[in-house]
Formats: C-alpha cells, structure tokens, sequence
C-alpha cells in the first residue's frame, strides 16, 4: 500500500512540475511573440516617417528600407 501511494505522490509531484514547465514556456513564447509584433509595427511606424524625420534622428531613407526588409524574428536588442 505505502509503494502505491508513494508511487501516487512522485507522479502528482511531477504532473504538477510538468505543467509549470508547459506554462512557463509558453508565457516565454507569448512575450516573444509579443516582441516581433512590436518590431513589426516599429518598423512600419518607421517606413511611415517623411525623410525630414529620419534625418532628424540621424536616419537616412535606406536605413528604414534595411530594417524593414529584415525578418520579423531578427532583434537588433538580442546579443
């Protein structure tokens, strides 16, 4: 009887490990998902901007084609 319930309790203890392990990935997964929306309309909010604009910050209007061809998953932040 003690081997069923100790048997019981190790694999509630990992049922519970397992699906704390699921959501922090997937909350992992959401924020990154997040990011590359948010770099997507950074870069539409960019490509949007008249040359007066990027010049203004030190931006030149083939920089803004550069970082708009980039693919979503391409962060500049990420080392």
């Amino acid at each position: 009887m003690e081997d069923k319930q100790s048997a019981a309790k190790v694999l509630s203890k990992s049922l519970r490990n397992a699906s704390g392990n699921c959501a922090v990935h997937f909350s992992r997964a959401l924020v990154q998902v997040a990011r590359w929306r948010q770099l997507h309309r950074d870069r539409a909010e960019l490509s949007r901007l008249s040359d007066d604009r990027l010049r203004d910050i030190g931006l030149s209007r083939a920089d803004v084609r550069r970082e708009a061809c980039r693919p979503f998953w391409e962060d500049p932040l990420k080392r």
